[in-house]
């Protein structure tokens, strides 16, 4: 519990050293996110191999060539999960009616035991059936987790086969490298996080074209 905590503290810092950054050296005329924080520089997520709502092996270099929105979850969650699920798919929806082409939402199970493929690709279809679900081992997400600072506890009584798990709400921002950019915290709203990800797109877009033409 102690490591737990102790990485927690850690990306926290790291998130608030973000926000400093971004409001001391954007120099672009972007307006500063309403509720993200974004990390000072972009870090790459570690290597994973999961398994996708197909049967499909998933590992993290596929998370490249888009913006990617990561949600860890699980299908029996009675709350916090369709909640923001929902949330997302309402992001997704007011992005393209803005004309904008949404980040992929990335469903991460946290509960390898339970959920399946194809119990995933049914519970996503609650929301929006072009949602990417994962599941695989408490190993093979590790590298996640711990990136990420993920806290995740299974909470089950002596005698009984049912379990819960709890875990935190947080929606995490990746770019089209595979970097962590940004977390949304709870509560969230869906119109704050388009417009949210919409600066931080444009900011992370003007960047990268910044350093193209210098080198």
């Amino acid at each position: 519990m102690i490591g737990t905590n102790l990485r927690v503290l850690a990306v926290a810092l790291v998130l608030v050293a973000g926000a400093t950054v971004w409001i001391s050296g954007t120099r672009q005329n972007i307006p500063a996110p309403a509720v993200a924080t974004v990390l000072p520089e972009p870090l790459p997520l570690p290597a994973v191999q999961l398994t996708d709502q197909r049967g499909l092996d998933f590992s993290t270099s596929k998370l490249k060539g888009n913006f990617n929105l990561l949600f860890f979850g699980f299908t029996n969650c009675p709350d916090i999960c369709p909640i923001t699920l929902q949330t997302l798919a309402n992001v997704d929806a007011e992005l393209q009616a803005r004309g904008f082409e949404p980040p992929r939402v990335v469903f991460v199970s946290v509960d390898p035991e339970r959920d399946t493929p194809a119990q995933i690709q049914r519970y996503l279809g609650n929301f929006n059936s072009n949602f990417l679900g994962l599941t695989g081992s408490q190993l093979a997400l590790q590298p996640w987790l711990a990136a990420l600072g993920v806290t995740v506890e299974r909470h089950q009584h002596p005698g009984e086969a049912f379990y819960t798990v709890t875990h935190n709400s947080t929606v995490y921002l990746v770019g089209p490298q595979a970097e962590w950019l940004a977390i949304f915290s709870a509560p969230h709203d869906a119109s704050v996080i388009a417009t949210d990800y919409l600066r931080i797109r444009q900011r992370y877009l003007t960047q990268r074209t910044a350093v193209a033409t210098s080198s």
